[in-house]
């Protein structure tokens, strides 16, 4: 379980009690739960094949989903 910011890189399977952001020029599956929002910055892609229970922001970049979102 993670707290907090967290910049994610690469396949996230954990828990985050938090905000999530993949950052610009980096690829993203959230596998896991964000209890907060994800932000997807401009040119980074994220793809939500698990839970996000807040909102996504994106600033840019490319966002898709195959789990859930409850924002």
């Amino acid at each position: 379980m993670y707290s907090g910011t967290l910049r994610i890189e690469g396949r996230f399977r954990g828990m985050l009690d938090g905000t999530a952001i993949v950052s610009a020029g980096t690829t993203a599956e959230i596998a896991g739960m964000v209890n907060g929002s994800l932000i997807v910055e401009a040119g980074a892609v994220a793809h939500v094949s698990g839970m996000v229970n807040g909102a996504i922001r994106n600033r840019g970049g490319t966002v898709t989903v195959s789990g859930m979102v409850s924002d």
